[in-house]
């Protein structure tokens, strides 16, 4: 069993359809502040909780417009600061900007679940804000895109996992760590 630390709601709902179509079996836990992953002696404690039951846990977050070389950097000098050491079991895996870049990359799953066609987006890593672009393609269909509500696990249901790695480095480095 793998453990993976999300950030938030969305995330929690893609990974566990992300980790259910790979039929990797996973332990999911996600913060409980907000948006991001704000406590790192939180983040240890869930770290230490998973590993008690999972071969390794990998702490996934989201760079949030900001170079994820950095974020991943400070995440994980304050991890051995609290003497967690990101190696062996312990992996971090930055998504760039936020997880809907992933849901972007499969422009079928998108118009399959709005039934309305959609066009390609051939690098969704360099949306900033991801989130938004998936709203637009939502409000065009007359419909909204909620992080909280069911479009996050209804798009990561239709993904084909083949399209989001060659359109995602982060989505490939996660499917890397979770396999």
């Amino acid at each position: 069993m793998i453990g993976v630390i999300v950030e938030g709601t969305s995330d929690e709902k893609v990974i566990r359809e992300i980790t259910h179509k790979l039929g990797v079996p996973a332990k999911i836990r996600r913060s409980r502040r907000g948006a991001t992953i704000q406590s790192p002696r939180k983040t240890g404690s869930y770290v230490e909780d998973l590993l008690a039951d999972c071969e390794k846990v990998v702490i996934l977050k989201d760079s949030h417009c900001a170079d994820p070389h950095e974020k991943e950097r400070h995440l994980r000098e304050k991890l051995e600061e609290l003497g967690l050491p990101v190696e062996g079991d312990l992996h971090i895996c930055m998504v760039v900007h936020a997880i809907e870049s992933w849901l972007l990359a499969d422009e079928a799953a998108i118009g399959a679940y709005l039934s309305s066609e959609v066009r390609e987006i051939h690098s969704p890593e360099n949306e900033c804000k991801p989130e938004d672009v998936l709203d637009e393609l939502f409000k065009r269909s007359g419909r909204v895109y909620l992080k909280g509500g069911e479009a996050p696990r209804e798009l990561a249901r239709r993904l084909r996992v083949e399209k989001v790695i060659t359109k995602c480095p982060s989505f490939k480095k996660f499917k890397t760590l979770i396999e």
